[in-house]
């Protein structure tokens, strides 16, 4: 498995390839009526946190997107007392290939409650939207991943209101 990482790392290192896939509409129709989301950061992993990472920075990045765009940020409370839960889950995975090179994985993802069709009595936490980018960065630039973080819940941020402003809530009733 760590052979495989490397040969992705190694092919994206050689062509810079950043990936990411655009929402779908199904993807934006699971943020309608959303009163907003709170902010799960997962931990960064030591060595990025040696390198200037840091999960203060990823939330600082996610909160500062979110605000620009209007979009609440759900106090813990808030979020529990919320029927469907909505957590706007934030990763960035490394994999230190070499001294002087990172291979990133940011992931935004909105989770909340679902239930299964076949089993309506069952609650699950689900991803309903999702977006990831894959970079290269230096050591010295690890610290971009937060610009990619900021960057991907902007593009959440625009699919949530586009479905929660108020001539999109109108047209639907």
């Amino acid at each position: 498995m760590q052979y495989l990482l490397v040969l992705i790392a190694i092919t994206v290192a050689c062509f810079n390839i950043g990936l990411a896939h655009g929402s779908s509409s199904i993807q934006r129709e699971s943020l309608r009526y959303l009163p907003g989301v709170a902010v799960i950061i997962e931990e960064v992993p030591e060595d990025a946190k040696a390198d200037g990472l840091s999960e203060e920075l990823i939330r600082a990045a996610a909160e500062r997107s979110l605000q620009a765009s209007g979009t609440r940020l759900l106090t813990p409370v808030e979020q529990a007392n919320t029927p469907s839960k909505p957590s706007l889950y934030v990763r960035v995975g490394t994999y230190k290939i070499r001294s002087d090179l990172y291979v990133y994985v940011v992931t935004v993802a909105l989770k909340q409650s679902v239930v299964l069709a076949h089993r309506p009595e069952r609650l699950m936490i689900a991803s309903t939207w999702e977006e990831g980018v894959i970079g290269t960065p230096g050591v010295n630039n690890l610290k971009q991943a937060t610009q990619v973080v900021e960057d991907l819940v902007t593009r959440f941020s625009n699919d949530f209101q586009a479905v929660n402003n108020q001539e999109a809530v109108r047209e639907e009733k």
